[in-house]
């Protein structure tokens, strides 16, 4: 397979198939976020507003902890293995070895699935995102989120007790790729034939611009309780972040 070896601009095929699980995911990520306390009684727009900023993050994060160093690989959760050329010709293109370097920036952390889930909580419970309507409100749900991250490393980590601001840290970096991720997402949409998966497009187009994924508010979206799937039977919010199955 010439594309496993060099890369090219895009490779529709290895995009058709990361499309599919990049949906999949953000099905997830909206689940995920409807299962953490409070998101679902803030307002609808400042709900949807906080998932298309979190979303790109959120994303990477879940790839990044599936890594595999001695084969440089990155595995889908549908059991997909892509290599870095491959991830390139998939879509990500100059933010490859970005997302390379973040994974090999986290193993030497030893990150678990609750902190990957925890990190994904805190992630998505930032009150800095442009257009928040109650930013305060949002604060007061992020608090208890890292106080349970902290307890948690701490208690994993008594011999470090560097580690719990070391991984908020992580949280700086996921942001600044998604930033960058944002303007991949502008250059994919003109060289893809067609329009992009309707999910993919309303979720991440409209943050393009705003600081670190912010967005727009006041849209309907795939955020909104009506139009995403019921999350009974959805994994612990823990699990299901970084690891939940597509």
């Amino acid at each position: 397979n010439s594309s496993a070896d060099h890369r090219v601009q895009l490779d529709l095929g290895l995009w058709d198939k990361f499309s599919e699980l990049a949906t999949k995911c953000i099905i997830k990520i909206v689940e995920f976020a409807k299962r953490l306390p409070g998101f679902v009684n803030l307002s609808i727009a400042d709900q949807i507003t906080l998932l298309k900023a979190a979303c790109l993050d959120i994303l990477i994060l879940r790839i990044c902890s599936r890594y595999t160093p001695e084969q440089d690989t990155m595995t889908f959760s549908d059991g997909l293995t892509l290599n870095r050329t491959q991830m390139h010709n998939a879509g990500f293109g100059p933010l490859t070895d970005l997302v390379f370097a973040f994974a090999n920036q986290l193993l030497p952390l030893s990150v678990d699935d609750t902190e990957a889930g925890l990190l994904a909580a805190i992630c998505l419970m930032c009150a800095d995102r442009q257009d928040l309507e109650e930013p305060e409100k949002v604060e007061r749900l992020q608090e208890p989120l890292l106080e349970a991250m902290k307890v948690y490393v701490r208690r994993r980590r008594p011999d470090k007790p560097h580690m719990f601001p070391k991984l908020l840290m992580k949280i700086t970096d996921l942001r600044g790729i998604s930033a960058k991720g944002m303007e991949r997402v502008i250059t994919l949409k003109m060289e893809i034939p067609g329009s992009m998966p309707p999910l993919i497009q309303e979720m991440l187009e409209n943050s393009y611009g705003s600081e670190a994924g912010g967005t727009t508010s006041g849209s309907s979206s795939p955020g909104t309780p009506e139009a995403t799937p019921p999350t009974a039977g959805t994994p612990e919010p823990a699990h299901d972040a970084p690891h939940g199955k597509g």
